[in-house]
């Protein structure tokens, strides 16, 4: 049969009147169909409508069920229309349901839609109102049947998630309008809670998360300036901070398995945070003299100062996680040995620290002043290890490693920084605040420019010859190609080059004993689902995985890992939670069609908060944090501005097909 749509999927209205179908309103038929979920998702219930795929379908349990989950998990409990009106409605429905209700019940439950649809005070209370309102037009068939003869849930099972446009962008689904509630109120605490349940590391990622949410931010969308979620999130890890705050996260019995993770970046910390509060006593064991991966080794402290990481590292030591520094895999140890010490299971987030070559003449003849690669450079600046530059500094690359490079090169004394970049600066994938930055402090750029050769005398470098680019067709990244200018050959004075234009992940530790399959672009294979390797007991996720990415996808696929591992050790098996298998279908869905909740609120009036930033000749003298996020009143301001417009996600699932 064809999708039955009630609500607003696409501005089309479409609903079943005498058996057929009947589209009212017009508009674009854009809205997921049943192709876009599992065979034994029967129904699909919103803020955005209501969705159906199989024949002989009651609404009413299901709308029923949408309501209680609404009422007992996820009102927030702010306003008088939403406690009140959504119980006197689960109330009716109950009553309905049970045979006992009354034809004038309808009345009341039209009456009440109504109130919550325009009075309640967040989106999540306002759907509830929406959909009962909709659903008691064009199926009181149902209701008037329940009211005489009563009705059960049949053969489903309802399986709910809150969501909203910036939970389902952020990769840890943070209850992200939770915690900015919390912030408006100045519940510091209770904000800090909201997060922990999902990331473990929040004053690190309130810097240098690249904020995928507050590209979806319905705010933003609607014309106004996003709210700053991420430095939102830095507001409440820091009132902790400088507070001197205990974190209220009690230490748990470890009576769990023992787990081993290799790794102390930010997949191995999220990884071991959960594995502890499930119980398994865990050892980290870290090949660098620092824990905290590329964040600790590979981000300036401008941007991300060492006390935040070393506090966060200290409260899951703190817990009960132990940490063995200067412990290398595939040199000190093998896999095999960790599972004859009695470790049940091995987490590898062993991140991405080999830098990419460029490939260029020259580059690997020993001329002095040429640096084998960003990520090198900046983790012996960070391991304070003695490193010299010259007086023209070149930085090739584009993205937050480049940026970083230079800003840090200009921090040293370098009387000149210049980044070469082959595209333009729109297609940069470092973050445009950074880029920004660094061209207030006076870092030169050429872009459609591609270096071809290092020059060199004496075998010391003297210059960088390249070509221009222009752009041509897209490539898979979607970036347009750059295409060399015949004939446009040029030179820059230079006596020190620094690549980075990418890194991988070194996975020579790895044997075919190991059992480990490594895929033609050298990560470890996974299974999406599990995280688990091809070899069962063995896990992995962040970098190592996917190539390089972002902290809080790390953090993610920790996360997920920990609860996998968790049930491995347990049962054996490894079966994602209905939680876990509705952020994968949300996902999915919103890549093809868009978000499934959308804010009806307009947007409140005020632009954007701005923070704290030392002034340009400031910053280039010392390594202090550049920007200082925003004040107790400027963060009430931003946390104000939010429109809660979360929903629930309610699906309809065949009992029997599950």
């Amino acid at each position: 049969m064809k999708s039955i749509i009630l609500g607003r999927w696409g501005k089309v209205l479409r609903y079943r009147k005498n058996g057929e179908d009947v589209t009212e309103g017009g508009g674009p038929e854009d809205f997921p169909s049943e192709k876009s979920f599992p065979d034994n998702v029967v129904a699909v219930m919103s803020g955005k409508g209501f969705l159906q795929f199989k024949e002989n379908f009651d609404f009413v349990p299901m709308v029923a069920e949408y309501v209680k989950q609404i009422q007992t998990k996820y009102c927030c409990g702010k306003c008088i229309t939403g406690i009140k009106g959504s119980k006197l409605i689960l109330v009716t429905l109950d009553r309905i349901m049970r045979g006992e209700g009354q034809e004038s019940d309808l009345v009341l439950l039209r009456r009440m839609a109504g109130v919550l649809n325009d009075a309640a005070k967040c989106s999540v209370c306002q759907s509830a109102g929406e959909l009962l309102s909709d659903g008691l037009e064009h199926f009181r068939e149902h209701f008037l049947n329940a009211v005489k003869h009563g009705v059960s849930d049949g053969p489903f099972r309802f399986v709910g998630s809150v969501s909203a446009p910036c939970m389902n962008t952020c990769p840890c689904h943070i209850n992200i309008p939770g915690y900015v509630e919390m912030l408006q109120e100045l519940r510091y605490g209770e904000a800090l809670e909201i997060i922990r349940r999902e990331m473990p590391l929040p004053g690190i990622t309130g810097r240098i998360c690249p904020a995928p949410c507050e590209k979806a931010c319905s705010v933003a969308n609607m014309g106004d300036v996003a709210i700053p979620i991420k430095t939102l999130k830095r507001v409440a890890a820091d009132y902790e901070m400088i507070h001197h705050l205990k974190p209220p996260l009690e230490k748990v019995e470890l009576t769990g398995d023992p787990i081993a993770v290799i790794g102390a970046g930010p997949a191995g910390l999220s990884a071991a945070y959960y594995l502890n509060r499930l119980g398994h006593p865990v050892t980290i064991f870290e090949d660098l003299p620092e824990s905290g991966g590329m964040v600790a080794v590979g981000i300036p402290p401008y941007r991300q100062p060492r006390d935040v990481l070393e506090r966060e590292i200290d409260i899951l030591c703190d817990l009960g996680v132990t940490v063995k520094r200067g412990a290398k895999l595939g040199k000190h140890f093998g896999i095999n040995d960790l599972f004859r010490e009695g470790y049940r299971a091995v987490f590898l987030g062993l991140g991405s620290h080999k830098s990419t070559p460029l490939g260029i003449k020259g580059e690997t003849d020993g001329i002095a002043g040429v640096f084998s690669g960003g990520i090198d450079f900046l983790r012996n600046i960070n391991l304070g290890k003695e490193v010299s530059l010259g007086e023209n500094v070149i930085i090739v690359g584009g993205g937050n490693t480049a940026i970083d490079c230079a800003r840090t090169c200009l921090r040293m004394g370098a009387p000149k920084v210049s980044i070469v970049y082959r595209r333009t600066q729109s297609e940069m994938p470092a973050e445009p605040e950074e880029v920004e930055d660094a061209g207030e402090e006076g870092i030169e750029f050429h872009f459609l420019t591609q270096p071809i050769e290092i020059l060199e005398r004496d075998n010391k470098m003297t210059g960088l010859k390249c070509i221009r680019m222009e752009l041509g067709e897209p490539d898979k990244s979607g970036r347009r190609r750059p295409v060399p200018v015949q004939g446009s050959e040029f030179v820059l004075e230079a006596d020190t080059l620094i690549p980075a234009i990418g890194q991988t992940s070194a996975l020579d530790f790895i044997s075919p004993d190991d059992g480990i399959e490594i895929t033609r672009h050298v990560t470890i294979k996974v299974d999406p689902s599990t995280m688990m390797t091809s070899r069962p007991g063995i896990f992995a996720a962040g970098d190592v995985v996917s190539g390089p990415l972002t902290v809080v996808h790390a953090l993610a696929g920790g996360k997920r890992a920990a609860r996998m591992i968790h049930e491995y050790v347990n049962t054996g098996k490894c079966n994602p939670s209905d939680s876990q298998w509705m952020e994968d279908l949300i996902a999915k869905i919103e890549e093809n069609h868009g978000v499934l909740v959308t804010a009806r609120t307009p947007s409140r009036e005020g632009g954007k908060v701005s923070t704290m930033k030392l002034e340009p000749l400031e910053r280039i003298d010392s390594f202090r944090e550049v920007d200082s996020g925003l004040t107790q009143k400027g963060s009430f301001i931003e946390a104000s501005r939010c429109l809660r417009c979360f929903h629930l996600i309610l699906l309809a699932v065949d009992k029997a097909a599950s």
